[in-house]
């Protein structure tokens, strides 16, 4: 049986997504996997679209991780104050919150709307924070997501 070529998003998405993990573990080392595979996929669309792979922020790391278990715990999404726990000097800060089934569907609803493929996309943007945590909504388990972006100046 013949294979079809991966189409040409995948193949952007499967090579960007290997040198990005590649680097995610040489400059974080501390993600779970669940982490470091929310890295890698927004790191994979942001270089299929031209821009760089943003490297983990020590405290915008600690709050993604903490929003998303809060979100997980409570079963539905909801903001942070972007500004809370963070005390380094900052220009800029953004937040994506989302729940799916798999890291990679989670990633395609973020790039499929417009306000969280800007945060994604934003040159701005010099540091990144991941959050992973399951939880249950309407009885089924799902994962969710935080992208804690960060400008600092």
């Amino acid at each position: 049986m013949a294979l079809a070529a991966p189409s040409a998003r995948t193949f952007r998405r499967l090579t960007a997504t290997a040198g990005t993990a590649a680097v995610a573990l040489l400059l974080t080392g501390c993600l779970t996997d669940g982490q470091a595979q929310v890295q890698s996929e927004l790191n994979a669309d942001r270089q299929a679209n031209g821009r760089t792979a943003l490297s983990i922020q020590a405290q915008a790391q600690a709050k993604a991780q903490a929003w998303a278990e809060k979100i997980a715990r409570d079963g539905k999404l909801s903001h942070s104050n972007l500004s809370d726990g963070i005390t380094v000097n900052w220009c800029g800060l953004g937040e994506n919150v989302g729940y799916g089934g798999t890291v990679a569907q989670i990633e395609d609803a973020y790039m499929a709307s417009p306000g969280h493929r800007s945060n994604i996309l934003n040159t701005a943007w010099n540091g990144v924070g991941v959050g992973y945590a399951t939880g249950k909504v309407n009885g089924q388990t799902v994962i969710f997501t935080v992208h804690s972006f960060i400008q600092t100046c």
